[in-house]
């Protein structure tokens, strides 16, 4: 079963993706999945200040659909029944990651929910779980488990895990224009064009580790991405408890901040290039 250290530490963009990251990283070294693909500043801007949003965003491909493209791993989508589930759950191997959709009835004993309606935990043939968001685990009765199943189990099995994934990243990195014409407006928005850059840099941070002076840009880039992050949930408290803001002044000072991540890409940029 999936650790939730493991799962925490997975630089994933949706609960799949992270599920993935996690389990694969037990058969292979999963830096060559990060660099499959890159999104620009410019474009992550650009597509949420268009009304893109963090949990339908498509720009990046998945990385366990990157795997199944390169041969890595094969999955399996299960429609069936809570009790068929069940035993597909009791025979299917240790290395299985078994993945089940959850209805809304999964959530009632927590505070929070999930971003989007077709949600996995992930789950073998003990009925252990461990749910990415929010972040908790147990054992589930088999009346509980029939009680949250949403009719689908999802199973990964791993193929050739040694296969070559090509670079996608490199090129497209060096080569961006760092020009961001404008900033999303509104705290949401702004925090999910945020997520999708905190993931992807801390992606390319390992995929480039061999490269200590980009590396070291990339994880200053983060850190100030994590700042403003935090700063947007903070302000976003300060709205939900009726605090009067100024909404246009405090969009002002995010961007300003988020000069100081540009230049921290720029330079990652300039030490690739050299």
């Amino acid at each position: 079963m999936i650790l939730k250290k493991e799962l925490a530490d997975a630089p994933g963009l949706s609960c799949v993706e992270k599920y993935f990251i996690s389990w694969l990283s037990r058969f292979t070294d999963i830096k060559k999945l990060y660099g499959s693909a890159f999104v620009s500043l410019a474009q992550v801007f650009g597509d949420f200040s268009r009304g893109a949003t963090y949990q339908y965003y498509g720009y990046l491909p998945r990385l366990q659909e990157v795997a199944e493209e390169n041969g890595m791993v094969t999955h399996t989508y299960r429609p069936c029944s809570a009790a068929d589930a069940m035993e597909i759950l009791r025979s299917a191997s240790d290395d299985t990651l078994c993945l089940m959709r959850v209805n809304t009835a999964f959530f009632t004993r927590f505070k929070r929910a999930s971003w989007r309606e077709d949600h996995y935990v992930c789950v073998n043939g003990d009925l252990e779980w461990i749910n990415e968001y929010p972040l908790s685990n147990g054992i589930f009765t088999a009346e509980r488990f029939k009680e949250v199943f949403d009719g689908a189990l999802c199973l990964y099995v791993a193929q050739d895990v040694t296969a070559d994934v090509p670079d996608g990243v490199t090129d497209a990195f060096a080569t961006q224009n760092c020009t961001v014409d404008k900033f999303p407006f509104g705290l949401n928005n702004l925090e999910w064009a945020i997520g999708v850059l905190r993931v992807t840099r801390k992606r390319m941070a390992v995929f480039f580790e061999n490269n200590r002076q980009v590396a070291q840009a990339l994880c200053e880039e983060i850190e100030l991405l994590d700042k403003v992050f935090f700063d947007i949930r903070m302000r976003q408290l300060k709205e939900k408890k009726g605090e009067k803001t100024d909404k246009s002044k405090a969009h002002a000072e995010l961007c300003e901040k988020m000069q100081d991540v540009i230049a921290a890409e720029k330079r990652a940029m300039e030490m690739l290039n050299q």
